[in-house]
């Protein structure tokens, strides 16, 4: 089901028939250099992964939505928000896969949902993290808005760096 829509692609729900698309990126090394331990996840963590967005999907009405693109149809990644548990923050992220990186469809996807998550979901404030070394993620970061917070505990690859945004004054 499609949710939100951007120019080039289209942000929807997760469906079983995802699994091998999305799986082709979560073990990707490239893509998975800086998420967490840094290592391509199983398929059991795949469809944990999956199972948990279509739940926040349903329970808060947003989760980190599967970015489709609008031309050909092909899964290029995810972006959205979900729960911040251990911060107790709504946190914004994506993925793409290597291929799609370079073309700005990361930055139209996550300026969506920064719109999406104030106007629509009256989130007050959202996060991002990520590991300093980071560029890319850190350079879409402050295209967004999105200002250093604190560094978090280091992992594998590093220093965590927390950004966050608040809602724009006058728009509350």
């Amino acid at each position: 089901m499609i949710v939100h829509e951007t120019p080039r692609l289209l942000l929807e729900t997760w469906t079983l028939d995802d699994f091998d698309a999305f799986a082709e990126i979560a073990r990707d090394p490239e893509v998975m250099r800086f998420i967490a331990s840094g290592e391509p996840w199983t398929d059991a963590r795949i469809g944990w992964f999956m199972g948990l967005q279509s739940a926040f999907q349903q329970t808060l009405g947003y989760c980190n939505w599967k970015l489709t693109d609008r031309a050909s149809g092909d899964l290029l990644g995810f972006c959205g928000l979900a729960p911040l548990a251990s911060l107790g923050e709504i946190e914004i992220g994506w993925w793409l896969k290597p291929a799609q990186w370079g073309k700005g469809l990361a930055t139209e996807a996550a300026d969506r949902v920064v719109k999406v998550a104030f106007a629509v979901h009256r989130i007050n404030r959202i996060v991002a993290r990520t590991y300093r070394s980071n560029t890319r993620s850190i350079s879409l970061i402050g295209r967004l808005g999105m200002t250093f917070d604190r560094l978090l505990d280091p992992g594998p690859a590093g220093e965590i760096a927390l950004f966050q945004l608040d809602l724009p004054v006058g728009k509350g």
